[in-house]
């Protein structure tokens, strides 16, 4: 079916879009196009946390041909002040005639005043075009603004016969190189990663990110907001840690009471409550990170840490790489566990997506309940 004038400039928003993915967060990925009839005259991506927004950078491409010309952008344009000036303003002084976009912002700064704004000086308005597009890209936002938390996923992976871990508790050669190359570049995409104690004792990893092609500008990448967030509840960090030792900012979450130890100036130390002996109220943890600016939270523990978070509900999307291996044994390591969940139980879990490496296969999962 032929797409019209405003659905194909509202893709080319989207895929602009695209390249702004691990770099803008808290904020949503945007694109803009400014057109005159058929012919695009302007273009931007908001490209990093406290840099323009997409808007006004397909107008500073523009220029003054942007005036009586329509701007197209995926999502409604911002009317506050916040880390730079209401896109509205640019807007109307450029003297944009038609603003085309996809979804209301959920924002309660912004939540469908930017139409009125724009409306009451002349600028025609039009929205809700290619909205699930728009949606599905902005998915982590939405959740960021809608439900006061980070996007959750939760990563594990496993065996054929369902082990995150063998019989001596080593976890780190069940997928193959291309699979955790994978895995480094996806979290790239979050602004946290999250572990416990226990692996960073037992496989000392880093925890860091590969970059993608669209992020190697490193005026752009140094503005990536990343967290690596540990929780050791009785403050067992050994100060030889490969952790310890990178220039990202380490939180350890802790239990309330305990000593502080001789860490780094980039490791804050954060007291909260235990649920139980050994077990940290993640809730508390969640509060924190969505309190400093953490919209989407990468979360890569053993059994104990990955269960914590999935008894409250609390992910939206799950990463279960499943390698070619069998380990057998009579040692039991799941990546889940708590209450047996009857077969018969209505589905809260689907499958978003299923890649395929040489020897691994990778299952995405949305949680579709995920209200929390």
């Amino acid at each position: 079916m032929k797409q019209s004038r405003d659905e194909f400039f509202l893709k080319k928003c989207l895929a602009l879009a695209r390249k702004g993915c691990g770099l803008v967060s808290p904020n949503p990925m945007v694109g803009a196009v400014i057109s005159k009839g058929n012919r695009m005259i302007g273009w931007g991506w908001h490209r990093g946390y406290g840099l323009p927004h997409a808007e006004v950078e397909a107008l500073a491409m523009a220029g003054p041909k942007a005036k009586g010309a329509t701007l197209y952008v995926n999502l409604e344009p911002c009317c506050h002040y916040g880390k730079t000036p209401p896109c509205t303003d640019a807007i109307i002084k450029a003297g944009i005639r038609k603003v085309v976009f996809s979804t209301i912002d959920p924002n309660p700064f912004v939540n469908g005043k930017s139409i009125r704004i724009l409306e009451s000086q002349g600028v025609s308005v039009r929205y809700g075009i290619l909205e699930k597009e728009s949606n599905e890209l902005n998915e982590t936002y939405f959740t960021y603004i809608n439900k006061k938390r980070p996007f959750i996923s939760l990563k594990w992976a496993m065996s054929v016969d369902g082990k995150i871990a063998n019989e001596k508790g080593e976890s780190k050669w069940i997928t193959s190189d291309e699979a955790r190359q994978y895995n480094r570049r996806l979290r790239f995409e979050y602004d946290a990663i999250l572990t416990g104690i226990n692996t960073i004792i037992r496989d000392d990893p880093l925890l860091d990110f590969c970059l993608p092609a669209y992020a190697a500008k490193k005026e752009i990448t140094s503005r990536k907001r990343y967290y690596k967030i540990i929780l050791d509840s009785n403050l067992r960090m050994p100060l030889s840690s490969r952790v310890l030792n990178t220039s990202a900012k380490l939180i350890i979450f802790t239990k309330k009471g305990i000593r502080s130890g001789m860490y780094p100036d980039n490791v804050e130390l954060i007291g909260i409550d235990e649920i139980e002996e050994g077990l940290l109220d993640i809730r508390q943890v969640i509060s924190h990170l969505y309190g400093i600016g953490v919209g989407k939270l990468l979360v890569e523990g053993g059994t104990k840490v990955l269960t914590s978070f999935w008894r409250f509900n609390l992910f939206d999307r799950i990463y279960a790489f499943i390698g070619a291996r069998i380990l057998g044994g009579t040692a039991v390591y799941p990546p889940l566990e708590g209450n047996i969940i009857p077969l018969d139980s209505g589905e809260f879990l689907c499958i978003k997506e299923v890649v395929r490496f040489s020897t691994d296969l990778l299952l995405v999962l949305k949680n579709v309940l995920g209200n929390n």
